[in-house]
């Protein structure tokens, strides 16, 4: 089974395009990149370029599960409200275009931090976090970004979920 999570933002977005066995629900691979965007394009390009990248790799890799962290707002940030939810959109679209009937869930950040990590993990938390996890840490190289850690995270936290309910892949 194929699945990809996302970290989702406007200028960067973490993939991870996960190999997972049918029936164990065992990791086979794992491989993870960062979409970069310029900040130079305006927003409706720069969101038209993620579609175009995710809808490509959705075409490439038939995954059976699509999964992103949802869209998270504070008082440090609201200025994201619109472009995070204009993002997002396009990531589900990407999905959605290919497979309309199933298969796309998304996290709050705080579920995917207290799995993995504390409720409060930081960037660096989340880092060290991943690379205690035994099943994760085998698949990584050595040179992530924050973008590709979060996005395992996000994946990571869907595994266990279709581990403790595989029901969640009948269609």
């Amino acid at each position: 089974m194929r699945m990809i999570s996302i970290d989702p933002g406007t200028l960067t977005c973490g993939v991870a395009v996960w190999d997972i066995d049918d029936k164990s629900f065992i990791i086979n691979n794992i491989e993870t990149f960062t979409i970069a965007i310029s900040n130079d394009i305006a927003l409706e390009f720069r969101l038209y370029k993620l579609y175009e990248t995710l809808h490509k790799l959705v075409k490439d890799i038939e995954p059976v599960q699509y999964i992103h962290e949802s869209a998270f707002m504070n008082r440090f940030r609201p200025q994201a409200y619109g472009p995070i939810y204009a993002a997002i959109f396009m990531i589900r679209k990407a999905y959605i275009d290919f497979n309309p009937m199933s298969g796309l869930f998304a996290y709050p950040p705080k579920s995917i931090k207290s799995v993995v990590s504390t409720g409060n993990a930081d960037k660096n938390d989340m880092f060290e976090a991943v690379s205690k996890l035994v099943e994760l840490s085998c698949f990584l190289k050595g040179h992530e970004d924050e973008h590709q850690i979060d996005a395992m995270a996000i994946g990571y936290v869907h595994l266990l979920n279709i581990r403790a309910q595989p029901e969640l892949l009948i269609v």
